[in-house]
């Protein structure tokens, strides 16, 4: 599965599991990924960001590149 830059606008919702799933996918299944989402969403600091404010997120604390 490739991003979809059309889906950057869409908000993030810790609630919905599939986003987590879609997140860790686009990462290659990478499990630092998911953890790193689960301990945000648990913390609060994540809930209703974007996709995009998400993927630079995610690059800039585990400098992991966007895909």
């Amino acid at each position: 599965m490739a991003r979809s830059k059309k889906d950057d606008t869409l908000i993030f919702k810790c609630g919905e599991t599939h986003k987590i799933n879609y997140f860790t996918h686009l990462y290659g299944k990478d499990e630092e990924v998911k953890r790193f989402l689960k301990r945000n969403c648990a913390l609060g600091t994540i809930e209703n960001k974007t996709h995009l404010e998400l993927f630079q997120l995610i690059e800039r604390e585990l400098g992991i590149p966007q895909p």
